[in-house]
């Protein structure tokens, strides 16, 4: 049995962030992301959840009960998460792109945003970074890349004063432009998702 408990990872720490739609891929998984790269900060201790579906239907026939092929229907691949800021980059996504700007002249300042009776297309590009501390030497990076992606979902934000206002909301990648074949891209410094993967021997640091 090929077991080895040295090849568990486990995502101890990440955050999602969020850029103007096609905003190129990142050169790797360890590199911190520049502007226009946003991180949207604390979520709550859930992290983050992906999701992939595929939906597909077997052919019937009249001289057999096993289909002889499927035919895919559609694919979704989804980052859901519970954001625990209440500022700009969080709120814009929550209201599908709503911005809010100064008003008047006081000191404080005041802000006001519109919430528009209209939905419309509020299209970014994405990352989900997360990392895995191993031991001092052991320390795995993974991040996931999303070129275009749209916020399909959000969940009821509920205010009181026993716990911090909670943004939840769940990202759905669309379909690359023209030239890509790709929805996502999985970027690692992780020896362990090469198949036939040994464990992988401690990094030392010079």
């Amino acid at each position: 049995m090929a077991m080895n408990s040295a090849l568990v990872r486990v995502p101890g720490t990440g955050e999602v962030s969020l850029a103007p739609p096609d905003t190129p891929e990142p050169a790797d998984a360890t590199s911190p992301l520049a502007a226009p790269w946003t991180g949207l900060g604390l979520s709550t201790p859930d992290g983050t959840t992906l999701a992939r579906k595929v939906e597909k239907e077997g052919t019937e026939h009249w001289q057999q009960l096993t289909p002889a092929r499927y035919i895919y229907k559609s694919q979704e691949l989804t980052v859901a998460s519970v954001f625990q800021e209440t500022k700009g980059e969080v709120l814009s996504a929550y209201f599908g792109g709503m911005k809010f700007a100064a008003v008047g002249t006081g000191t404080p300042k005041n802000y006001r945003a519109e919430i528009s009776s209209i939905p419309k297309s509020d299209v970014r590009a994405l990352c989900v970074d997360w990392t895995d501390v191993v031991s001092e030497e052991e320390i795995y990076s993974h991040r996931l890349y999303l070129p275009r992606a749209e916020v399909s979902e959000t969940e009821d934000a509920q205010f009181s004063r026993t716990q911090e206002a909670r943004w939840g909301l769940t990202f759905s990648a669309l379909a690359p432009p023209k030239g890509k074949t790709y929805i996502a891209v999985w970027l690692t410094d992780d020896p362990a998702v090469l198949f036939n993967s040994a464990s992988p021997p401690p990094t030392i640091a010079a």
